[in-house]
């Protein structure tokens, strides 16, 4: 097994943080060709992107739970009970999946209505792209537990350089609006999830046995439960607000110019920031398991601070210019700057939590995650207790409000998981 030693930490950082930050940086790159559609199909566009995350809660917690099980399977029993597990939560995804298609048609006019779809069409390609946000945890997390960031990262260069050219062929070739953008965005996912599918095979396709689902379900809930609450802190916002806004009041919003080009800014940081946690995660688990000491969690902290400083700083300072620069052509997107220091600021509080909840998860300290749902349904409470406030104020001050709100609730969680952490876990 690999050395939790501060080289091999930082080469596997700096590789999986550049890999993120180059097909982040193609991510990014999509909304400046989204930003070319007509303002109701980008606005559509996002919320379809934020909506498949909040599908994907149910599986929100795989990637955690298989790359601690991948990172312990340290003997042949438990090597073979991995394998079995893969294949079976493969499986039960894919059922459910079917459950939520099933749902989507028989409810199709009512989402359509709610969020304000249009013809409805980009439902199908959502619904696609969330199966691929159903599997692709399970085989990042046995690609992470295996601490094979060689391949993790270039799944993640893979899924955003071919979204990028996709959507340039969907929304500046054909002209398809959100729906060729959704579609492009499955293609590219469907690229990607055959790359850590064959980079995890010698995992699923080992000999398997041992598996249980009662216990399964048991080890996985907690992950399931703290990683959904993690989603919902940073998704909910956006398609809250493109849920609740009239469209006959869409004009007078402009959600797609005012409030989701920061909501962008704040995504772009999690790229950089988000990927020490997922080089500490295993290495904490190899540490608990072998009861060795491990400076993971310091070197993830020190990373985490010192990058999310360096940008929240600099978005604070310059607000306007990272608007300028992913949306050049879209000048009018430009009105979302003074948005952008709470959206950073936001997520900054959210990257210290994440990788201080990853490492209680790690340890397997679930007493976190209670917490970490209450804070999610705080954040959610407040919004739809406040929905009315938020419709008779100024558009520009609701959605500052709300990006407050969301930052509160970070920095909440953040307090709290520093708390738990400095705690010492209880023997046995």
């Amino acid at each position: 097994m690999k050395d939790s030693t501060r080289g091999s930490f930082l080469r596997q950082s700096a590789w999986l943080s550049f890999s993120t930050v180059f097909g982040g940086a193609f991510m990014t790159a999509v909304h400046t060709v989204a930003g070319q559609m007509a303002t109701s199909q980008y606005e559509i566009f996002f919320a379809m992107l934020r909506l498949f995350l909040l599908l994907g809660i149910p599986s929100a917690g795989l990637q955690n739970a298989f790359a601690r099980q991948t990172a312990a399977a340290l003997d042949e029993v438990r090597l073979r009970e991995l394998s079995s597990t893969i294949r079976q939560v493969l499986v039960a995804v894919f059922v459910l999946w079917l459950g939520m298609v099933v749902a989507a048609a028989l409810s199709f006019d009512s989402i359509n209505a709610h969020l304000k779809l249009g013809d409805g069409r980009v439902i199908w390609p959502t619904l696609g792209v969330a199966l691929l946000w159903l599997v692709i945890p399970v085989l990042r997390g046995a690609l992470q537990g295996l601490e094979d960031f060689g391949t993790l990262g270039w799944v993640s260069i893979l899924d955003g350089l071919l979204r990028f050219a996709g959507m340039c062929l969907a929304v500046l070739g054909l002209h398809s609006g959100a729906v060729g953008a959704m579609t492009a965005a499955f293609l590219a996912m469907a690229a990607s999830t055959v790359l850590a599918a064959w980079g995890s095979r010698r995992l699923w396709l080992h000999p398997g046995s041992g598996f249980r689902w009662g216990l399964w379900l048991g080890r996985v809930l907690p992950f399931t439960m703290g990683a959904g609450a993690m989603l919902a802190l940073v998704n909910f916002d956006s398609v809250f607000l493109k849920a609740i806004i009239p469209a006959d009041r869409a004009q007078e919003f402009l959600l797609g110019e005012r409030y989701l080009p920061a909501a962008m800014i704040g995504f772009a940081m999690t790229q950089i920031t988000v990927p020490l946690a997922m080089v500490m995660f295993p290495k904490i688990v190899r540490s608990a398991e072998s009861g060795s000491q491990s400076n993971a969690l310091t070197l993830a902290m020190l990373g985490t601070l010192g990058v999310g400083s360096v940008c929240v700083g600099f978005f604070t300072l310059f607000p306007r210019l990272p608007l300028q620069i992913l949306f050049f052509r879209s000048p009018e997107r430009w009105a979302a700057a003074d948005l952008v220091p709470w959206c950073a600021w936001a997520m900054l509080a959210y990257a210290v939590a994440n990788v201080l909840v990853s490492n209680l998860l790690a340890q397997e300290r679930f007493g976190i995650v209670p917490w970490a749902l209450g804070v999610a349904l705080l954040f959610i409470g407040l919004l739809v207790a406040l929905r009315g406030h938020f419709l008779a104020s100024p558009p520009l001050v609701a959605f500052r409000e709300v990006a407050q709100i969301m930052a509160a609730c970070n920095v909440i969680l953040m307090l709290v998981a520093i708390q738990i952490t400095r705690q010492r876990p209880r023997a046995g």
